[in-house]
């Protein structure tokens, strides 16, 4: 049978220290091996835009894809196709754009769990969305949270961000008028924005303070914007969600910094590598930068744990079997 999930669905099954546990270790199974990722597949018209995004896990014995289409101007719809391997039967279609937001959150939250330095933090947050939202959740999963700032152009969107996360994740959390405002002393800052095509960065290198784990999610297409490239260049240590290749293709950010600069960050790692291999820099005040794109297998990981919550509470609607397979 195939379950069609819905954002409701997702939402109610959401559960964040599972998903930051799911990620954790798909990425070890990247690490070993075990993972099949092609390259992203995009096509673009003068209209729409769609991108494929295919990943097999072997050892955890699923594959599958997303899909995303649609317009920056009108909206994008996301689908992810949850293949069982053992027979090939295709267990959900799950609506997936609360899913993405909840899987570049836990994604953070791994990084955090290996990368920030302190066990009890202050956060910097730039942004209001709802990704701000699910890498503020993810954090506060792994870290004990002391209090956290917040800043968005729109002083009423920051405002409700402060209100509601305050009262969702029990912290103190202060709207500031501005970016440096909101970083400054933080252990770890979160970079979640929509400065909109070829917009203004969001965070500048010079803002950077000794010992901070910078987190930027955004900037995952060419023609959007986070950091300035001075932040590459100025942080210690740079750590990829994915293979720097993909990165420098995806990210505007990426994109906008030298030659130069780029072979350095070849030398950078991969934070599957981190999980798998441990990570220890001991150096006094040493910054590192995780910059995140997101990939197919941990949207199959993430999708795999909302499948497997939805039917144990049995609260998703069965459509029968979507694709009778065709014998040959």
């Amino acid at each position: 049978m195939t379950l069609a999930i819905d954002e409701d669905g997702v939402r109610s099954a959401a559960h964040m220290p599972s998903l930051i546990d799911a990620i954790e270790d798909v990425l070890i199974e990247e690490h070993d091996g075990q993972v099949l990722m092609p390259p992203r597949t995009n096509v673009i018209s003068e209209k729409r835009f769609l991108r494929l995004m295919p990943a097999y896990l072997r050892r955890s014995g699923f594959l599958g894809y997303k899909s995303f289409h649609g317009s920056m101007s009108e909206g994008v719809r996301y689908v992810i196709v949850l293949i069982r391997e053992a027979d090939g039967e295709i267990v959900a279609l799950i609506d997936a754009a609360y899913l993405t937001a909840l899987r570049t959150g836990a994604t953070s939250g791994v990084a955090a769990r290996h990368l920030a330095r302190s066990d009890r933090v202050k956060v910097g947050i730039l942004g209001s969305g709802l990704e701000a939202r699910t890498n503020m959740a993810a954090i506060s999963a792994v870290r004990s949270v002391a209090s956290a700032c917040v800043y968005s152009p729109n002083p009423e969107r920051r405002h409700a961000f402060a209100r509601s996360t305050s009262d969702t994740l029990g912290i103190e959390v202060r709207p500031v008028d501005s970016g440096v405002a909101a970083v400054a002393d933080s252990d770890i800052v979160i970079i979640a924005t929509n400065t909109g095509m070829h917009g203004p960065v969001a965070y500048q290198g010079a803002w950077l303070e000794p010992g901070q784990l910078v987190i930027s999610i955004g900037a995952t297409s060419p023609f959007l914007r986070e950091v300035d490239a001075e932040t590459f260049v100025l942080a210690d240590e740079v750590v990829f969600d994915a293979a720097p290749e993909q990165v420098f293709e995806e990210s505007g950010d990426l994109l906008a910094v030298s030659e130069e600069t780029k072979q350095l960050l070849r030398r950078g790692r991969v934070l599957r590598d981190v999980v798998a291999n441990g990570y220890v820099d001991s150096r006094p005040g040493a910054t590192t930068l995780f910059k995140s794109v997101g990939t197919a297998a941990q949207d199959i990981a993430a999708a795999r744990v909302i499948y497997d919550a939805v039917v144990a509470r049995g609260t998703a609607r069965d459509i029968g079997v979507i694709a009778m397979p065709k014998k040959f």
